[in-house]
């Protein structure tokens, strides 16, 4: 019993790091697609919906960031 709930623990840390790359990766790439463009009128997505897009993602990253953190605890607490 023991042994399973490390094995889901362990899966949860590594799930949620994995998901934090991720979106800290994705906010990476739309801010330096938001710098990179010269001409907005060229560009199909103005910045006004860019801006909230990568807020969301970095929350998201440390939302998930935190998350992992807690389950490592938890796993070397017990």
């Amino acid at each position: 019993m023991e042994n399973n709930r490390e094995k889901i623990l362990l899966g949860k840390q590594e799930d949620y790091h994995r998901f934090g790359f991720v979106l800290w990766s994705l906010a990476a790439f739309l801010y330096v697609g938001l710098v990179i463009p010269e001409d907005w009128a060229a560009t199909t997505r103005p910045p006004e919906l860019m801006i909230p897009a990568i807020s969301v993602a970095l929350v998201g990253a440390v939302v998930c960031n935190r998350l992992a953190v807690r389950a490592s605890k938890q796993l070397y607490e017990d």
